[in-house]
């Protein structure tokens, strides 16, 4: 059959019908790709918490004159912390939230005999060790309070603000509770016969769980187990023991690798269980700082009986290399950062960069009983007053 000829009108219609076809497709393809953006907007609006931060800088910068130094007279001060850019301070009845120029944003009655304060980003834990009561807040909301069954033992928040909780058990020595950021069902849950654990930390961006646990050998010495979870499985991937050790405290580095302080070693772990770095020490610190997602560490021993210095040492990546840095006087005080670690020391404060090099140094005209670096300046409790030590 004799294909049909088309006329110019036909010819020029389906032309137009063509264009038009194209035009939609066009706003159709448009139209999609900025729903896209708009989701993905979206979607780190919301993980960002950018509404918070902005609510937050407005709270701190409105009105009402707010100058440091804050009168903190009558309180008793228990520990200091960094929630995004402003200080809190812990007392025995009340938590106080302050931006940096002195402005009180937060004051709440707590209610805990032994309250203990975990700060990551914008989030905040604070939990009755030896009660039974937790909670996880911001500056302008409560996002997750809960009672637990049996005694609190120790609590950690991540970066990306999973829970791990740690509490007593009938059955057991001890018992591991994970949840995930959204806090609605606890998502793991690991308990130990013969093991007590002290510590434990997730990784940011995973779904992996490392605890430490204290048991004792047959010849009665101190064990130390580091035990590696997935929460998807809810299965062990890895244990590493540290005969003669007990555990301070536990962090997972950038890496994904667990950074495991001790009382008589510091050791960096792999996923699958391998000692990857390690540094031995004769005295037990006087303190440690173990940042959760950054690499390194530091442990400071106080020297000041033999030698009237304080140790620091830095620990570098995989806890190589470290680095000793002597600081004169004795031992009060100490504060970590994500660049910076302040120690304080007989009236005085160094700080150092992550590669144990001194950057700043400052003198303060009252003793500090707790120091803490805030993003940009070094705050200091003393006995009646919270205060920025300058230069």
């Amino acid at each position: 059959m004799a294909k049909k000829e088309q006329n110019e009108f036909e010819i020029a219609r389906k032309k137009r019908r063509k264009k038009f076809a194209a035009q939609r497709q066009r706003k159709f393809i448009g139209a999609v790709l900025a729903l896209m953006l708009l989701c993905t907007g979206i979607y780190f609006f919301i993980r960002e918490d950018v509404a918070g931060i902005i609510g937050d800088r407005i709270a701190a910068s409105s009105s009402g004159a707010a100058v440091m130094p804050v009168d903190i007279s009558g309180l008793t001060v228990l520990d200091t912390f960094t929630v995004g850019e402003h200080i809190g301070v812990m007392t025995d009845a009340v938590y106080y939230l302050y931006a940096e120029n002195g402005k009180q944003l937060l004051s709440e009655q707590h209610g805990f005999a032994n309250p203990i304060v975990e700060a990551a980003g914008r989030r905040f834990l604070i939990y009755d060790q030896g009660g039974n009561k937790l909670i996880v807040r911001m500056r302008d909301k409560i996002l997750f309070e809960k009672e637990f069954e049996y005694k609190i033992i120790s609590a950690d928040i991540s970066e990306d603000g999973w829970l791990s909780v740690i509490t007593s058990a009938q059955r057991y020595a001890s018992q591991l509770h994970v949840f995930d950021a959204g806090y609605e069902e606890e998502i793991f849950t690991w308990s130990s016969s013969d093991e007590y654990i002290v510590c434990a930390s997730s990784f940011a961006g995973s779904k992996n769980v490392a605890a430490a646990a204290l048991s004792a050998s047959e010849s009665g010495e101190m064990v130390t187990t580091v035990h590696i979870f997935t929460t998807e499985a809810a299965i062990e991937l890895a244990a590493k023991e540290f005969k003669g050790a007990s555990a301070l405290n536990l962090e997972y580095d950038s890496n994904g690798d667990i950074k495991l302080i001790c009382d008589t070693v510091s050791a960096v772990i792999s996923r699958e269980g391998n000692v990857l770095g390690s540094y031995y020490y004769n005295s037990v610190p006087a303190a440690s700082i173990n940042m959760t997602g950054k690499d390194g560490a530091v442990v400071i021993f106080d020297r000041f009986t033999e030698a009237r210095a304080t140790d620091v040492v830095f620990l570098g990546e995989n806890f190589a290399e470290p680095k000793i840095v002597s600081v004169s006087g004795k031992y009060t005080c100490s504060d970590g950062s994500e660049n910076n670690t302040a120690v304080y020391c007989s009236g005085a404060a160094s700080i150092f960069d992550n590669a144990g090099e001194r950057t700043a140094y400052f003198e303060s005209e009252q003793d500090a009983l707790l120091i803490e670096l805030g993003k940009e300046s070094l705050f200091a409790v003393t006995r009646d007053q919270l205060c920025e030590i300058k230069e």
